[in-house]
């Protein structure tokens, strides 16, 4: 896997009645590999994957089967078209239903949003945040 930066994800977790979290560093496709491990765990929230300030950002989140995308870049902010049947999630990062991925698809945006050092996915079309 190609990358110009190493990415950090910061993951909050919640286990055994402890709020606590995780800094995953993710420059190869094994990590995007355990990353999409450790969220799919319960008790485990929105991952933020950011190589540093100012660089662009995608939050990723899985709930009910399926994976969130929501990225933030220099001039705008959007989240993935899913699968129209994925319902929203409430977290501390909200995501609207319809905006769920197969696993497989999400692991994919992920691989490729490390790999080309932060471009917005082309791998999953987006809507535009307002």
């Amino acid at each position: 896997m190609t990358h110009t930066a190493t990415y950090r994800a910061a993951v909050p977790t919640f286990r055994d009645g402890v709020a606590g979290g995780e800094d995953v560093p993710v420059s190869t496709e094994e990590d995007v590999d355990r990353l999409v491990t450790l969220l799919v765990e319960p008790g485990v929230y929105t991952a933020s994957l950011q190589a540093g300030e100012g660089m662009a950002v995608l939050e990723a989140h899985v709930q009910d089967g399926y994976g969130y995308l929501r990225y933030y870049g220099l001039d705008q902010s959007a989240v993935s078209a899913g699968v129209s049947a994925s319902p929203p999630v409430e977290s501390e990062v909200e995501f609207p239903g319809g905006s769920g991925l197969p696993l497989d698809q999400f692991r994919a945006v992920l691989a490729e949003f490390v790999k080309t050092g932060g471009r917005r996915p082309a791998a999953v079309e987006w809507r535009r945040l307002s």
